[in-house]
């Protein structure tokens, strides 16, 4: 028995529709490359026409320029203060911590303040460069166009984005520069608090030597006692000499105190140092007699002077030096290429986004197009 309809021609828009759907309900690769062949004029027009607007986008972008600036491991002298060993500890007794901080992080740290960022934004402008109300979006816009990096061998680079290739040069070699004032008051800071407290620790040498000196030949003069023996005076110099050492290693530890943890591993190498001397003087021979006792007291506060006045000078030193405390490695200077934008990305960004949206939008009205099975897609109606 033959079922009505089985042997009719089918018409052109139930032909579409038998391209787009199936028995199973899914289309072939056969039916997609035959919507491709008759769709193919709308396909490649709208291609083109999303791909030209990529590449008009892409020449009506700005141009930004990338300025390089590169620094050298820095060393604890380039610090020039132990204070900041104490803020980034990095390891213990020779050790190295993994992934602990190290002098380059130190140096990112302070390259990314906020002290920084506002010297240069008030240097350059940033302000009406950046075309922002205020510091506070000057520092923000500033955060977003620079970058900091501590590399593998511990080198540090500097990026600065920039319109102007020759803006990004300068902005990126005045973070080095503001680096470097940074490190030289902080420096300078340091040294002339280390200079205050020595001084006024030699005007008290200074004054016991005199009252030293004053009691011995006092003592001499009422006594009428002669010179003391060499033998007496060998002894009393070695006593001097440990005294002197323990009086230095007491003021180097109030130094250090300033700005050092007294959990720091210098600290406890001082007192170690300082205990070892407390025994060294502990076991020296009594002089037995009192002229003896004022003589090395005399020998002491001279050691004691010629050792502060030698720190005096070298704090002096270091509080009018003016070395620099950044090793520039390579300077930024005006690049010639631009960095961005990449042209050739957005023009095969705009290339695959038209491919793709064209592609979907000739199979959604392909699909509204299929006339829908009759009773559901069930078996036709006799």
């Amino acid at each position: 028995m033959t079922v009505p309809g089985d042997h009719e021609p089918r018409d052109a828009a139930s032909g579409a529709g038998a391209v787009m759907k199936r028995p199973s309900g899914a289309p072939t690769a056969g039916d997609l490359l035959e919507i491709v062949r008759r769709r193919s004029r709308f396909l490649v027009v709208n291609v083109a026409a999303i791909t030209l607007i990529a590449l008009v986008v892409s020449l009506l972008l700005p141009k930004w320029y990338t300025a390089r600036a590169v620094l050298l491991p820095p060393t604890e002298d380039d610090l020039g203060t132990a204070a900041f060993s104490s803020l980034f500890p990095r390891g213990f007794a020779g050790i190295r911590i993994p992934g602990a901080p190290t002098l380059g992080d130190l140096f990112v740290s302070v390259l990314k303040s906020r002290t920084v960022a506002d010297r240069i934004i008030e240097r350059f402008d940033l302000v009406h460069r950046y075309r922002v109300r205020d510091t506070e979006k000057a520092a923000k816009e500033l955060d977003g166009l620079v970058r900091f990096q501590v590399g593998d061998e511990g080198t540090i680079l500097i990026q600065v984005d920039d319109r102007d290739p020759k803006v990004a040069a300068e902005i990126a070699n005045a973070f080095v520069e503001e680096l470097d004032r940074f490190n030289r008051e902080s420096r300078s800071t340091s040294a002339k608090r280390t200079r205050a407290f020595i001084e006024g620790r030699l005007e008290v040498a200074k004054s016991d030597l005199a009252a030293a000196e004053d009691r011995l030949r006092g003592y001499q003069q009422e006594n009428r006692l002669a010179a003391v023996s060499p033998a007496a005076q060998g002894e009393a110099e070695v006593a001097a000499r440990l005294m002197s050492e323990k009086i230095a290693l007491e003021v180097r530890l109030q130094v250090l105190r300033q700005s050092l943890d007294d959990s720091s591993e210098e600290v406890r190498r001082v007192r170690q140092q300082l205990a070892a001397l407390n025994r060294q003087v502990s076991g020296l021979p009594g002089a037995g007699l009192d002229v003896m006792r004022l003589w090395r007291d005399v020998k002491v506060q001279e050691q004691v002077f010629e050792l502060l006045t030698a720190q005096l000078e070298e704090s002096r030193i270091r509080e009018t030096r003016d070395t620099p405390t950044v090793q520039v490695l390579d300077r930024a200077v005006p690049p010639i290429h631009k960095s961005r934008p990449k042209r050739a990305w957005i023009v095969l960004a705009g290339f695959l986004v038209g491919f793709m949206g064209s592609l979907a939008a000739v199979l959604l009205l392909e699909g509204r197009r299929a006339p829908a099975p009759p009773n559901g897609g069930g078996a036709p109606t006799p």
